[in-house]
């Protein structure tokens, strides 16, 4: 046996230790064929805004036959038609054998690892979740409405009240917590899914994940456009541009800048003509029951409701003007004070 047939064995006792360790590290990177995603932290959270935007769609049309039945009902008995939406979705969805994933978790090509009595840990994810909120909800409402808040310090009430304070803020920095190691590693979004193991991971591993950037871009535009409207729609008087919109058209084919109604024009003089304009029907009995009530009079003299010119004067601004003769109001006196002055003229 020549000294290269020797060699063979020797080098095959070499890699074959570290074949079986590299087998052992893929292995330990899989969980029942499917590989653990490493990058999935913004599908696990698209995936429970998802599930968000399904329940929040049930609850509009449930909402609204509860409110023929009786108004006021969907609001008093809110949270139990959120908790029994949110249950009747978790066991169409997660609580299938076949799926093991919520309607977003499945839009999102993610599911739970199918490793160790899922079932059980599935049920248990939504117990807790979806039930124990509930219970805890309740049970705070139940102490404050009954004033455990308010108890001596010293008695069983305050004590609990307490106890349930401290536990509730421990939850949340838990959460916290929480939500900081899954922005490091990706795994487990919340506290109960940690407690019980349960990890995301994808439903097919062979295809791909693509996000479509051109939706994105959609959203992103189209968000920033309806914040830009919400910011600057207080600043916009829409009387004000319409007002100066229509003084300039009629000014550019020759007309007055103001059109002048002959039913206005015709009013007694102390008679209002916008509260005239804003009654139901233009008739006689309208004209005289639409007196002016602390009558102020425009520089062209006819008088209206203090608080009529002035509303109107607030709303128009510069393009504020008279509805009798159509001059421009630019400021209104009282009434009163007018006669007086003529008179001691």
């Amino acid at each position: 046996m020549g000294p290269n047939e020797q060699a063979l064995p020797q080098s095959g006792q070499r890699w074959e230790p570290a074949w079986a360790a590299a087998q052992a590290r893929i292995r330990a990177r899989r969980g029942d064929g499917v590989v653990v995603p490493r990058n999935s932290r913004v599908s696990k959270l698209d995936a429970e805004l998802l599930d968000d935007e399904v329940a929040e769609m049930l609850r509009e049309p449930v909402a609204g036959a509860l409110a023929l039945v009786r108004p006021g009902l969907a609001d008093r008995y809110r949270l139990e038609i959120d908790t029994a939406i949110r249950a009747l979705l978790f066991w169409l969805s997660v609580g299938s054998a076949e799926r093991r994933a919520t309607y977003g978790q499945g839009l999102q090509n993610l599911r739970y690892a199918r490793t160790g009595r899922l079932g059980l840990r599935v049920h248990l994810l939504g117990a807790l979740s979806i039930g124990g909120a509930y219970a805890w909800a309740r049970m705070v409402g139940a102490m404050s409405l009954r004033g455990w808040a308010d108890a001596p310090r010293s008695s069983a009430r305050a004590r609990l009240w307490r106890l349930a304070q401290r536990v509730e803020r421990l939850f949340r920095v838990a959460a916290v917590l929480n939500f900081v190691a899954f922005l490091a590693t990706g795994q487990f979004r919340s506290v109960v899914e940690r407690a019980l193991g349960l990890r995301l991971v994808y439903a097919r591993p062979q295809l791909t994940h693509s996000v479509s950037f051109e939706f994105l871009n959609r959203q992103l535009v189209w968000h920033a456009f309806t914040e830009f409207v919400m910011f600057a729609l207080p600043l916009v008087n829409p009387a004000r541009a319409r007002a100066w919109v229509v003084r300039r058209a009629r000014r550019a084919v020759g007309l007055p800048a103001v059109p002048v109604d002959a039913a206005l024009s015709a009013l007694p003089d102390d008679a209002c003509a916008i509260c005239f304009a804003a009654a139901a029907a233009a008739t006689a009995d309208a004209a005289e029951s639409c007196a002016a009530v602390n009558p102020y009079a425009a520089a062209c003299g006819h008088r209206y409701c203090y608080v009529c010119i002035k509303t109107r004067m607030l709303v128009e601004g510069d393009e504020c003007a008279c509805l009798r003769c159509g001059a421009k109001v630019e400021g209104v006196r009282r009434f009163a004070e007018l006669v007086a002055k003529e008179e001691s003229q």
